[in-house]
């Protein structure tokens, strides 16, 4: 009986000491220093970060609820109440995840996820976002590339709901469809 309860208590032991450890990795792993921007913080929105790091405010639709970003590493996600979706000059039907996340540093998005462009029925993840010079930027799509004008993306697109046809109305909004 004695082993029964030494066995228990070492099994208990390992798996409490196999939490803490988790809990430590996720805590390092976890952003230091998140900056969220919401309607009220006194951080840079979304769209003024961007800007920060050389993009246009226009690369983000209308619709940032908020933003992380770890300083150190760059890695970022920005949040928004719903899918999004959008068309460009040239048919290329635009869709935004709830959630997008990647790195950031000077002029380059990368690791991109929650982005894709539809091109022959398809749709494709954008990887990378570069500013090329001060008047493009370069979509990367797996080993393809196109570069765009970036004062085609001086104001941020507006979303169509997603299934029901409906457009959202927002403040400094196009309608619609986006150039590029």
């Amino acid at each position: 009986m004695a082993t029964t309860r030494l066995r228990l208590l070492l099994l208990l032991f390992t798996l409490l000491a196999g939490t803490a450890v988790f809990s430590v990795s996720a805590a390092r792993d976890a952003p230091a220093e998140p900056a969220v921007a919401g309607p009220v913080g006194a951080e840079p929105s979304a769209y003024e970060m961007l800007e920060k790091f050389g993009f246009p405010k226009g690369i983000l639709p209308v619709g940032v609820t908020g933003y992380t970003l770890r300083r150190s590493d760059g890695a970022f996600q920005v949040f928004m109440d719903k899918d999004c979706e959008f068309e460009v000059d040239g048919g290329y039907k635009l869709t935004y995840k709830r959630t997008i996340s990647g790195r950031v540093a000077g002029g380059s998005l990368w690791d991109l996820r929650g982005v894709s462009v539809k091109i022959f029925f398809v749709n494709w993840g954008i990887d990378q976002v570069v500013m090329a010079d001060a008047d493009h930027l370069m979509f990367y799509v797996g080993p393809l590339s196109q570069a765009f004008t970036s004062d085609n993306f001086e104001e941020s697109p507006q979303c169509r709901c997603r299934g029901n046809g409906v457009a959202d109305v927002g403040e400094g909004a196009g309608v619609g469809v986006a150039t590029m």
